[in-house]
């Protein structure tokens, strides 16, 4: 394998690499929205539920 062959397969490798751990990063994080949001959504329905008792 020549030198250039090498350095494109090390570049290709980073590049996926990198893809793959920003996908999993904002998937993380936007689960992690939806989850804080579900939360916040719950506790106002509660609150507006004891307010209308």
């Amino acid at each position: 394998m020549d030198v250039a062959t090498a350095k494109t397969l090390v570049s290709l490798t980073l590049i996926v690499a990198i893809a793959i751990f920003s996908y999993v990063s904002i998937e993380m994080f936007v689960r992690q929205m939806v989850k804080d949001l579900r939360v916040a959504w719950t506790e106002r329905a509660a609150v507006a539920d004891t307010r209308h008792e």
